[in-house]
């Protein structure tokens, strides 16, 4: 006799029924009631625990939900989206190596072709803090173990692909990196000139015309502006795109190139690239970065020199930056840069432009740091003040490039978790041998570094001061300089 279906369902299941409609309408306070009922009278329901901690989760309750997830994951140990998502919240809680451990779980539960996002998270963790070597295999395998085609896991893949360029990047294997470097130009958010026809990997340019287009930010123009030499005697004619704040260094720099601003009309070209990418062109290995310094500034231009006095009794001119306005995180308050000012011996002049010059008053040291925005509206302007310092002390911002380009001894503020460029465990610097680099030790914190900051400064000033004096006896006495 065949059995006849249960028309009748159980408070349980008519809970959990009502719960689910509730959440798929986007009620959420009633769903979350719902569940709980289901719950009560259901100790053991796990999808009713699961669908609690993914609504607290939702409204930024990470410790509630991953204590729901926990509840589920005990009824339901083998369950790979539990422990997906209980990583998830594991990392909200600041605890990266628990979400990397529960991830990984997931994953052999779980590495199947449909399942793009567990590889990729694990791959992010390790970037993040520094682990590339670690990173790349994860990435790989989203790339390459995934197939689900909808758009989410597609624009995965695509991040996952730029991703493992920077970490190979990072790990200074440059030319297995550049394949994937364009990629960027796929993610959400990137701005392009709109440049059609046939892009430029090395083709012969006699007679032809080479569009360099405009993208990213300032500091990574002015990093790949190097290659720009190498363009010289290509044969033909090479046209610059840079937004106005760049076009005069631009200019006095590299005077065989034509400058086009990025809001005139784009010129007839032959082949196209984009600054940031001739390092592809190239395909450039590490142990070719050897253009340095390759920005210039008019030392003929006195009136500027005249622009800059000195305190009283100085012997020394440093600059200062603690901001930078398209990445928040890597600046540092300026109080950080405040016990370097108890020398007497030494002119301070801020760079910093933009909202945060205002912490020089409300650091009440504006008195004791000459503002030099007032006076700066393009990096060529900048770039006049920076030849007459004897040091600058910067965040991670374009202006650590422009000084780094110009031969200027810098000091960098680094993040713990940086870009590629600045390399991992080293205080020194490939692309700009000018550099020293004050790292953080842990994640957040400037503690440590501002401590190490202030007793190098503490050495330097001595070691220059010594250096002057002896000069200056040597000039009274006749000795040799």
């Amino acid at each position: 006799m065949k059995q006849m279906a249960n028309t009748n369902p159980s408070p349980i299941d008519s809970a959990f029924f009502k719960a689910e409609q509730l959440r798929v309408n986007g009620k959420t306070s009633e769903a979350l009631q719902e569940y709980t009922r289901v719950v009560y009278m259901a100790p053991d329901h796990w999808p009713a625990f699961f669908h609690l901690g993914v609504l607290f989760g939702e409204q930024g309750k990470h410790a509630l939900a991953a204590a729901m997830l926990r509840r589920a994951e005990k009824i339901n140990p083998d369950h790979p989206v539990i422990k997906n998502h209980i990583g998830d919240h594991l990392l909200e809680l600041g605890d990266r190596e628990g979400a990397m451990r529960i991830w990984k779980r997931s994953w052999e539960l779980d590495s199947g072709p449909n399942n793009t996002s567990t590889p990729f998270k694990v791959g992010k963790a390790y970037y993040v803090t520094n682990r590339f070597e670690e990173a790349v295999p994860w990435f790989e395998k989203t790339v390459n173990e995934v197939s689900d085609q909808g758009e989410e896991a597609t624009h995965r893949r695509t991040v996952a692909r730029w991703f493992r360029c920077l970490s190979l990047l990072a790990m200074k294997k440059y030319r297995e990196a550049w394949p994937d470097y364009e990629i960027r130009n796929l993610i959400p958010g990137v701005i392009l000139p709109n440049l059609t026809g046939e892009l430029w990997y090395g083709q012969d340019l006699t007679g032809k015309t080479l569009f360099l287009g405009y993208e990213q930010r300032f500091g990574d123009v002015i990093q790949f502006a190097r290659l720009l030499p190498r363009l010289k005697d290509c044969g033909g004619r090479v046209i610059v795109q840079v937004p106005k704040e760049l076009a005069r260094q631009i200019a006095y720099s590299f005077p065989f190139v034509e400058i086009a601003d990025v809001k005139d009309p784009i010129p007839e070209y032959d082949y196209y690239q984009w600054i940031t990418s001739l390092a592809v062109a190239f395909d450039m290995a590490h142990d070719q970065i050897n253009e340095y310094p390759y920005q210039y500034f008019d030392v003929a231009e006195e009136d500027r020199v005249k622009e800059l006095p000195m305190r009283p009794a100085t012997q020394l001119k440093v600059g200062l930056l603690w901001a930078g306005k398209p990445d928040p995180d890597r600046s540092i308050p300026l109080q950080y840069y405040v016990p370097l000012l108890k020398h007497a011996n030494v002119s301070f002049y801020s760079f910093q432009l933009g909202e945060r010059r205002k912490e020089l008053a409300a650091n009440a040291v504006g008195w004791m740091v000459l503002d030099l925005a007032p006076k700066i509206t393009d990096f060529y302007d900048s770039s006049a003040f920076l030849k007459e310092m004897d040091l600058l002390i910067t965040i991670d911002t374009a202006i650590v490039h422009q000084a780094g380009a110009l031969g200027v001894p810098t000091w960098l503020m680094l993040l713990y978790f940086s870009d590629w460029r600045w390399d991992r465990n080293r205080d020194d610097n490939d692309w700009y041998p000018n550099l020293r680099i004050f790292r953080q030790e842990i994640e957040g914190s400037w503690g440590e570094p501002a401590r190490k900051l202030e007793v190098a400064f503490d050495k330097w000033v001595e070691e220059k001061t010594a250096g002057a004096k002896r000069k200056t006896k040597g000039r009274k006495s006749g000795g040799k300089l």
